[in-house]
């Protein structure tokens, strides 16, 4: 039989129980509400701190290159758009520094947002999202006593989170980069003949031309196409022969909302031009591996129709018959021959979605294993060449031949890749002046409508003769020298230019 002592002394035990079940499940009740609030918020900070990067990042891109409150407000207005929906966003001072701090919510949001443009290494935007997250369980138990300060503002019972992201980004707003900062003013861009043109298209504020150094269009034409709205010329180091030539020889600058190509407002009104900006550093755009096996032998297209696949081309191809057309299907084509390339005639071109499955008696080129079902949906291809010395021109257009691509943001929208033959900044060839390779040489009236970027950082582009087509979407170059009746079209559009991306958090 329980005695009453016993009774009682189970009675206090069980209350202890209780009460140290009141106490667990009180804690539980805490880490529940307040490690799930904070959880959740870390993860809205995050969110924001992306988006704003990465709208940052592409807007930093912009011009006047270093001008930020633009990049600033983009970035702001996707912070607050993923934050707080439908709130009034303020205003970035036009004045903004590369990095802008600014709070909200009483001092309880912190925002830090930082531009890097220009880099020697890489641009980067970086956005940090601070909060002092109030406690609400812990608070109201009484088990919380931590404060939070963001910018002198301090917050009783709370605790302070922070997330971050930085967008790596590299996409220069213009449709023609000549690299060449090695030799103090030097003309990058050089036009000989009366009847030389470069026409610059699209783009609106972005677009036009840049150079590390200095420009001139010697007796040639600069045009820009609608006039007024296609971007400008910028030059780091413009020359003074530079600063009297180009102005008096370049037609539709920024602005310009007077007549219709061609004819366009003269420069001349508007001065100093080339406008000046900042350096911009080398490149570094990844190569594609190779996609596909090597190919041996020489490809001589004299006639009919030629499907390639891609891999390791060892051997030249030529074309030279208005009547061949070669077809390419999608993915990394790497030539290596000392003459890459030699066409004065025909059509080189992606494969459409009309060219799944090739004909039955169709002449394939390098093909072995490669999948022609199902028809892909990205048919973007990129070519890559490889200089086998500083003179040689290893990628020789000429006649009358017809060059149609379309790239693939797989390959960061580059439709030709010509390699470097050594290291910047000599690349192998510094006893020359430009040092670099010579491997691009376009003559003739080649129709080209090239819609992804011809990035060649450390070649010296050469084009001479009427040629006609799109164009090409951007042109990479370490300088460019445009010369006869060349005429030059270029098109700046976002949608192809190409980008290095990236997010780190």
């Amino acid at each position: 039989m329980m005695t009453s002592y016993r009774r009682r002394k189970l009675a206090g035990q069980a209350v202890i129980i209780f009460v140290l079940s009141i106490m667990a499940m009180t804690g539980l009740l805490v880490i529940a509400v307040d490690g799930g609030s904070i959880y959740l918020d870390k993860r809205r900070l995050q969110n924001a701190a992306d988006a704003g990067a990465l709208a940052g990042g592409d807007a930093a891109e912009n011009l006047p290159l270093q001008t930020y409150y633009t990049a600033h407000q983009v970035a702001l207005n996707e912070i607050y758009h993923n934050l707080f929906p439908g709130t009034t966003v303020p205003t970035v001072p036009a004045g903004a520094a590369a990095t802008y701090t600014t709070t909200a919510f009483s001092g309880t949001y912190q925002f830090v947002l930082t531009a890097n443009v220009a880099n020697l290494a890489q641009d980067t935007y970086t956005a940090v999202v601070n909060h002092a997250y109030t406690f609400f369980a812990a608070q109201a138990l009484g088990f919380s006593s931590s404060t939070c300060t963001l910018a002198g503002t301090t917050t009783t019972n709370a605790i302070c989170l922070q997330s971050r992201a930085r967008a790596l980004t590299a996409t220069y707003p213009f449709a023609l980069i000549l690299l060449d900062d090695q030799n103090t003013q030097y003309e990058n861009l050089q036009m000989s003949g009366s009847n030389g043109k470069l026409i610059l298209h699209d783009g609106g504020t972005k677009g036009g031309a840049f150079s590390n150094e200095s420009m001139t269009a010697g007796n040639g034409s600069i045009y820009f196409n609608p006039c007024g709205q296609s971007g400008d010329l910028w030059a780091v180091n413009e020359s003074l022969g530079g600063t009297a030539n180009i102005p008096a020889h370049t037609w539709g600058y920024q602005g310009d909302s007077l007549g219709s190509y061609p004819l366009c407002t003269i420069a001349t009104l508007h001065t100093p031009y080339p406008k000046p900006t900042v350096h911009i550093p080398f490149p570094s755009y990844p190569e594609p591996p190779v996609t596909g096996p090597t190919y041996t032998l020489p490809l001589t297209a004299s006639g009919g129709t030629y499907y390639l696949c891609p891999g390791t081309y060892s051997g030249t191809l030529s074309e030279s018959s208005g009547g061949s057309t070669v077809i390419m299907y999608p993915g990394v084509y790497r030539f290596t021959a000392p003459i890459a390339m030699s066409l004065s005639g025909g059509t080189l071109k992606n494969a459409t979605a009309f060219d799944y499955p090739p004909p039955g008696a169709a002449v394939l080129i390098n093909c072995t294993g490669y999948s022609f079902s199902p028809v892909p949906t990205d048919l973007g291809l990129i070519i890559e060449m490889h200089p086998p010395d500083c003179t040689t021109n290893g990628f020789k257009v000429s006649g009358t031949s017809n060059l149609n691509f379309r790239p693939s943001p797989k390959y960061n929208n580059i439709s030709f890749y010509i390699e470097t033959a050594g290291a910047y900044p000599g690349f192998g060839c510094s006893s020359s002046i430009p040092a670099g390779t010579h491997e691009v040489n376009f003559t003739g009236q080649a129709n080209l409508n090239i819609y992804g970027a011809f990035y060649g950082p450390g070649d010296n582009m050469f084009f001479c003769g009427n040629g006609a087509g799109y164009g090409v979407g951007q042109i990479v170059a370490w300088t460019m020298q445009i010369c006869g009746n060349g005429t030059i079209d270029e098109h700046y559009n976002p949608a192809y230019l190409p980008y290095f991306r990236g997010l780190v958090q």
